[in-house]
């Protein structure tokens, strides 16, 4: 299983690659982490929650199965000019036999690269990626699902666009900065469905 880098157009006229994240990629992804909790949109941390360097951001995204080149994990991240990121996304798939065929999406895109088409490029690549992959006995992801807070329209409309369907919800599941209970939304989109359409 591997995804083959490529050359991509940002909507303000400049290239970017995108590629499969490697354990070499661990401090850039922990700075990008921390660029995206520091902006404070569409995110349920803190920085203070955050670990304490890349390191420990590494050894975390290891235990948490992100690394495996398995067909467990699916990690892509785009870098613009200089080597400079600006997103990542992923698709981890559940562990367990009768879960296998489930894949949990999570996706960030930097502060400063919101509204270059960043995160429509990683969904779709990723989801892609993930369409095309069979495991040695045949196995595949046959369902993504992802959580969103009720409040983040722009990331809702973006994987509305994907085929994603809202699902349910988990009301008044996190406390925003101003104190305000928000909703957590889980959608979710069927492969199957989706490439019968």
């Amino acid at each position: 299983m591997y995804f083959h880098p490529l050359q991509v157009p940002l909507r303000d006229g400049r290239s970017a690659v995108i590629r499969e994240a490697t354990r070499e990629d661990s401090a850039a992804l922990f700075e990008l982490e921390r660029a995206i909790v520091r902006a404070r949109q569409g995110i349920v941390k803190h920085e203070d929650e955050l670990p304490p360097d890349a390191a420990t951001f590494a050894a975390q995204r290891e235990r948490a199965g992100l690394m495996k080149t398995d067909g467990s994990a699916f990690p892509l991240l785009v870098e613009g000019e200089g080597g400079v990121l600006l997103g990542e996304a992923s698709v981890l798939r559940i562990g367990y036999r009768m879960l296998r065929h489930v894949g949990v999406l999570g996706i960030g895109v930097h502060p400063s690269a919101q509204g270059l088409g960043v995160g429509r490029l990683l969904m779709r690549h990723l989801l892609q990626w993930v369409r095309s992959h069979r495991d040695g006995d045949g196995g595949r992801v046959l369902r993504v699902e992802l959580y969103v807070r009720a409040d983040n329209s722009r990331a809702i409309a973006l994987y509305r666009s994907m085929g994603f369907t809202h699902e349910g919800s988990r009301r008044a599941f996190l406390r925003a900065d101003d104190g305000t209970l928000v909703d957590d939304l889980l959608m979710g989109l069927l492969l199957a469905e989706a490439d019968a359409s």
